[in-house]
């Protein structure tokens, strides 16, 4: 393993830890340019314990730190909307709407178009029907996601 130098940050004292050596079991590091051999009974972030200096130098103190570990965020889907409905893509504004509620539309036609980082984006039916409501109006800041026409 090549040296890694981090910072460590223990009750408002600053720690220059180089890591040396490592292994699955023992490491060799210099805490404030103090060398150290350290064995890891547990390689988790929980604990590590049975530090032994190299020297008899004096030694910094170590306090263990309790790490919480909280469950990853996982990514849930917003509620599925019903596939009647023509959503925005992404956010932005609304530039230009060329369908009126009653049209007959086919799928891939365009119906909208709207304003994202700084480009026009033509919004499209994705399916035929007939336009049954018109939640947005020119000018409107929408969000990804948001229903901008309902089709019948």
């Amino acid at each position: 393993m090549k040296e890694k130098t981090i910072t460590l940050e223990i009750n408002n004292q600053k720690y220059k830890v180089v890591i040396h050596e490592f292994t699955a079991h023992e490491a060799t590091v210099s805490v404030n340019n103090q060398k150290y051999r350290v064995y890891l009974k547990d390689l988790g972030i929980e604990q590590v314990s049975d530090i032994k200096p190299v020297s008899a130098a004096v030694q910094p103190t170590i306090t263990p730190v309790s790490v919480a570990t909280t469950p990853p965020t996982l990514h849930r889907p917003k509620a599925i909307v019903e596939a009647s409905a023509i959503v925005a893509p992404l956010p932005g504004l609304i530039q230009n709407i060329r369908v009126k509620v009653g049209d007959q539309v086919k799928a891939g036609q365009h119906v909208l178009t709207m304003e994202a980082m700084k480009m026009e984006n033509e919004i499209q039916s994705n399916r035929d029907g007939v336009v049954q409501d018109i939640k947005v109006k020119i000018g409107d800041s929408v969000n990804e996601g948001d229903v901008l026409i309902t089709l019948g």
